[in-house]
């Protein structure tokens, strides 16, 4: 119970990524704010993380929106008087004009695009920040992409975005540092959410193959850094970006790209070399 009666406010948390934080933290004894934009969704997720014995509310919003980032501070500080955590998890959708080769990009693509996403990563940080500047702690986790670090192709304006919230954890995080508030980013990989399960399993063994744990990740392997993130056992931790990736980007090459054969444990058998030590 690291999180034991601490309000959470989880945005963008009605599935994917979002939807396992909530659910972790609930686990651990935190309070629970589910945000998302669609209704249904939102309080499919509520409903799961009431019937498990944690109190929750739902706040339908689009955190893009002033108003709507106003709503739903003002229903959690009705509802459980304070905000303990914030996780800045929401983004809106890549459509045609921010995403795709740099050509095929719209200025009104990028606009809309940039100022949606950093426009939400400031307005939740300010209004949480009201209210944890007073009681001087607080703990805010934006998840940030590896795309952040490595550029990922086509993807320009979400990239751009991401290391614009990766600059944004560092100085928030030394302006607040004064004030006990801790701000963290987690820059997850390759994570199994969307449509991975209507991928066929050759692509989905191709994607793993660029993986040096050999697997694609899952929401609560980024629940439980977010959980570190939150809890008072990292009260020396901020301004850090931390990866989630099965060692994506520490590796010089891809599998598929190294000069020699990748020995696994079973070609390391096969050979009849000797078995490692218990």
């Amino acid at each position: 119970m690291l999180l034991r009666d601490k309000v959470a406010v989880i945005t963008g948390s009605s599935k994917g990524i979002g939807r396992g934080i909530a659910h972790r933290f609930a686990r651990e004894g935190a309070k629970i704010v589910v945000n998302g934009r669609g209704r249904e969704a939102v309080e499919r997720t509520a409903a799961e993380i009431r019937d498990a014995g944690a109190p929750v509310i739902a706040v339908v919003g689009d955190v893009t929106v002033r108003q709507d980032v106003d709503r739903l501070f003002d229903q959690t500080i009705e509802a459980f008087g304070t905000v303990d955590i914030l996780v800045n998890n929401a983004q809106t959708p890549v459509h045609r004009g921010e995403s795709g080769p740099f050509l095929s990009m719209t200025p009104d693509g990028w606009d809309a695009y940039v100022v949606a996403n950093l426009g939400a990563l400031f307005y939740c940080t300010y209004r949480a920040v009201q209210i944890m500047a007073p009681r001087r702690r607080g703990s805010i986790i934006n998840i940030s992409s590896n795309g952040a670090s490595r550029a990922h192709r086509y993807t320009i304006a979400y990239d751009s975005v991401k290391g614009a919230m990766d600059s944004f954890t560092k100085a928030v995080a030394v302006d607040l540092a004064p004030w006990g508030i801790r701000v963290n980013a987690i820059r997850p990989g390759l994570i199994a959410v969307d449509n991975w399960e209507d991928l066929s399993e050759a692509e989905k063994n191709r994607r793993r193959g660029v993986i040096p744990l050999g697997r694609e990740g899952y929401p609560a392997d980024v629940a439980w850094a977010a959980v570190f993130f939150a809890a008072d056992d990292a009260a020396y931790v901020t301004g850090q970006l931390f990866e989630v990736d099965g060692g994506l980007l520490v590796q010089g090459r891809a599998p598929c790209a190294e000069l020699r054969p990748i020995v696994t444990p079973e070609t390391f058998e096969r050979a009849g070399t000797t078995k490692p030590s218990a």
